[in-house]
């Protein structure tokens, strides 16, 4: 393990298991979250970096960042709190922290995360507020990408998930043009790599929408940011 700046780095397959088993298992929905065996082998391959705050054997918190070959931009895959540590700011270090150091890596231009949009997922008593979660990011400066974004399947057999919001983390100024994000930022790519092989009449829109700039909206203008409801939609 090494310092990130927020928390800890843990790649060694004990503590993974039992950060996805106390952390991401109980945090999120199964169309959400990879297998095991796949967050394990994204460590291992190194396209996933974990970093978690407490004892890893009896995590608090956890952030999982994934990179992408063709992209400077990185996605926040997962971001969890436990459930007793909720509203007492641990997940707000943590977030910091991270955002905090990957800032400094010149090799990465913004920082991505997927969240539910609250008009169109309902609140859970395990995985949580899908509005307490977009407020949170609001918080730290996040702002909403203009496409009608749609988690692709996470796992074989899994289902897309339809009303999603894609998210830029407080990116620095250098990659926002007139209120817009700028194509280097890479977001095209990372869409490109996430939506490889899904069906291509669903992710045209998607993937229209991010070949240029893209506009950003505040957390308070969630009402004007384009919704991908799926099949339904067309």
């Amino acid at each position: 393990m090494a310092d990130s700046g927020g928390g800890v780095i843990v790649a060694d397959p004990v503590s993974l298991v039992s950060v996805y088993e106390k952390l991401l298992s109980p945090n999120f929905p199964d169309d959400e979250l990879i297998t095991l065996d796949e967050f394990l082998g994204g460590v291992a391959s190194g396209s996933s970096t974990v970093h978690v705050v407490g004892d890893p054997s009896d995590p608090t918190a956890v952030g999982v960042f994934e990179r992408f070959e063709d992209s400077p931009a990185v996605l926040l895959s997962y971001f969890a709190t436990r459930v007793d540590q909720r509203g007492r700011g641990v997940g707000s270090a943590l977030l910091r922290g991270l955002l905090d150091a990957i800032g400094e890596d010149p090799d990465v231009s913004v920082v991505l995360a997927e969240v539910e949009h609250p008009s169109h997922h309902a609140a859970h008593d395990f995985h949580g507020l899908p509005d307490a979660r977009l407020a949170f990011y609001g918080r730290i400066g996040a702002r909403i990408l203009d496409v009608p974004y749609f988690q692709a399947p996470v796992r074989d057999g899994g289902r897309p998930v339809f009303g999603m919001l894609l998210l830029v983390l407080d990116p620095a100024g250098r990659w926002v043009r007139d209120g817009a994000l700028v194509p280097e930022a890479g977001v095209g790519a990372v869409l490109a790599s996430l939506y490889r092989g899904v069906e291509p009449e669903l992710v045209g829109s998607v993937l229209e929408g991010s070949s240029g700039p893209i506009h950003l909206f505040s957390v308070d203008q969630l009402a004007q940011v384009p919704v991908h409801l799926g099949w339904s939609a067309r």
